[in-house]
């Protein structure tokens, strides 16, 4: 999550909102230890040297590494100067400090990651930072196919299970039966009051009439299809709910797109109702 703390520190230049000079250890540093190729930006001494830092306050917790206090009182006197010894920013978005491009997961509120002030944008894995143009064309894209393949795979599930039930299912029936015994040999008499208790009587219940239950059941290896088409059915849906979740206003378009146009590709309009969920994180 892109979370910034709030602070009221002074604008110093054009570039940086700043706090005052500090120790730090860029080897310890859980986000710029790995940051091995950024270099004091006033004197260039290596990743190894850097002892001192000025707190980038507008960025959450980065900072501008030096190698000594002099040097981040220099930073901090003129930030305008050496910010951007030590950044990846680009025209396109901010993508941090260290050798591989970084970004924000989930923004706080609907924002687009473009722009120079903007943090770009990591979409579901870590590597894919969307820190060009073309990375987030392609990104928009992607998502928007994503949307579509969950409707269509939808369409896929009640297909496969038609087709299977059509062809590989066993009908099992129940039934309940009514007794019936054979009557004992009567004598005339008993013959009139056997005709006699045989009238229906006002009070007299009749009996229900027997139920019968049809069953279609499919062999395991078929039900285990389908199990595994709907576990990949919901995959797809928590993708497009995540694709969401970034709060990234262009992602958002995608998948709202992307869901339209998979329902007016794959979704037969013509039937007298229409199946599935609108309900992108579980669909069924």
């Amino acid at each position: 999550m892109d979370a910034k703390a709030n602070v009221n520190a002074p604008i110093l230049g054009d570039h940086a909102n700043l706090g005052p000079p500090e120790v730090a250890d860029s080897t310890t540093d859980e986000i710029y230890k790995d940051a091995t190729d950024i270099s004091c930006p006033v004197c260039g001494k290596g990743h190894d040297l850097l002892t001192h830092a000025v707190p980038w306050l507008s960025k959450g917790a980065q900072k501008i590494y030096t190698c000594s206090e002099e040097h981040a009182q220099l930073v901090f006197n003129d930030p305008t100067s050496y910010v951007a010894a030590q950044t990846s920013s680009n025209a396109f978005c901010f993508s941090g400090a260290a050798s591989k491009p970084t970004g924000s997961v989930m923004f706080n509120g609907f924002q687009l990651a473009i722009g120079d002030d903007s943090t770009c944008l990591l979409l579901f894995f870590q590597s894919w930072v969307l820190s060009s143009a073309v990375k987030y064309a392609f990104a928009f894209v992607g998502v928007v196919a994503l949307a579509m393949s969950l409707e269509g795979f939808g369409e896929l599930r009640d297909h496969i299970q038609k087709q299977l039930l059509q062809r590989y299912d066993v009908v099992v029936t129940h039934s309940d039966y009514v007794s019936v015994s054979t009557p004992p040999a009567r004598t005339n008499g008993d013959n009139l009051l056997s005709l006699e208790s045989s009238v229906i009587k006002p009070s007299s219940v009749l009996p229900e009439k027997s139920n019968l239950t049809v069953v279609r059941r499919l062999p395991w290896p078929y039900k285990f299809m389908l199990a595994v088409l709907y576990v990949v059915h919901l995959v797809l849906g928590y993708w497009v709910m995540l694709a969401v979740m970034t709060y990234e206003t262009l992602m958002f378009v995608a998948v709202i797109v992307g869901l339209g146009l998979g329902f007016a590709v794959f979704k037969d309009t013509d039937s007298d109702t229409l199946k599935g969920s609108i309900d992108p994180c579980c669909s069924s």
